[in-house]
């Protein structure tokens, strides 16, 4: 892929702390068989998963050098993904938990509906945050993801983001889809965590759930009214909404492409968005709306490459 973010990727000082897991990829299941019965797919394929890692390979082959802060088991799988993230440089922050399996998801994917995901949490299930290194909120950028595929970092989340902001952090948050369907005291949560987060990074269904409303205008109103500070609302092939303080409203579309994988496809635009707002004032309109078509055509080019070979090493 070629990017447009240059040798100041390189520069880049950014620690993303989310899921480390596998993701098998199924193409196409747009129904499960009936009980008993079985059913062929076109492509099946197993690779470096989670929110955490897939935003950290981003970056990587956007040209940075991003640390991952993630948790894994003892396993063969936890092994495997240690190995594969040593090839990017990625391993050297990846807390290993004896005892314990690696998580993984089962991605169904369809040209006629929505993809949809079946996880196993695995030591996601209750990793608190436990080993995540000191110096690695020592950092310009911070981006916390997978806040709902990470029961346990919900006790932490407060604590990261505001130790991250101590050091002088910008602060990113991803939540993920939450498996309990957004329940009032979940939605609480995230919109008391809010005031600490400089990007709120939500897609579609997931700001509109947490604000409770069917818009995503509406929603990315209410979310950043919660905030104070920039919510951005990806919408997947029409691009995305940024919304920030003194009322700025900007929208970005997508190019069209061949898409052959779009699972992961919110984790590249976070990280294009990071590098593109990298050393940019926030507070700047221009910053977005040079930063906004970048996020959206580099995680267009990430999507266009196929489920099996999709990052490539520094």
């Amino acid at each position: 892929m070629t990017n447009d973010f240059g040798p100041a990727a390189r520069t880049l000082d950014i620690t993303i702390i989310g899921a480390v897991q596998i993701d098998v990829v199924a193409s196409p299941v747009t129904d499960l068989p009936p009980g008993g019965a079985s059913q062929l797919v076109d492509q099946m394929s197993m690779r470096l998963g989670g929110a955490g890692a897939n935003s950290a390979l981003a970056f990587v082959d956007a040209g940075a050098r991003p640390r991952l802060v993630g948790c894994i088991g003892d396993d063969h799988l936890g092994v495997w993904m240690s190995d594969e993230l040593k090839a990017f440089g990625l391993h050297g922050d990846l807390v290993t938990v004896a005892g314990e399996r690696s998580g993984l998801t089962l991605a169904l994917q369809s040209p006629d509906r929505d993809r949809t995901f079946l996880t196993y949490l695995g030591v996601n299930a209750t990793w608190d945050g436990s080993g995540i290194p000191e110096d690695s909120f020592d950092t310009r950028n911070l981006l916390l993801c997978d806040y709902f595929v990470m029961p346990g970092m919900s006790h932490a989340a407060a604590r990261v983001l505001a130790n991250a902001r101590g050091h002088g952090a910008r602060t990113f948050f991803d939540t993920a889809w939450d498996p309990a369907n957004f329940p009032v005291d979940k939605r609480e949560q995230v919109l008391e965590l809010l005031p600490s987060v400089d990007v709120f990074l939500p897609n579609e269904a997931e700001a509109c759930a947490v604000a409770g409303v069917d818009e995503p205008i509406e929603a990315g109103r209410i979310l950043q009214a919660a905030s104070n500070g920039w919510v951005v609302v990806k919408l997947g092939q029409h691009g995305c909404l940024a919304l920030g303080p003194d009322g700025a409203e900007l929208s970005e579309t997508a190019p069209v492409v061949e898409v052959a994988d779009t699972t992961g496809a919110g984790d590249a635009f976070n990280a294009g968005l990071v590098a593109a707002l990298d050393r940019r004032p926030l507070d700047d309109r221009d910053s977005w709306q040079r930063a906004l078509p970048h996020a959206v055509k580099f995680a267009s080019e990430i999507v266009a490459r196929p489920s099996d070979d999709r990052y490539r090493a520094a």
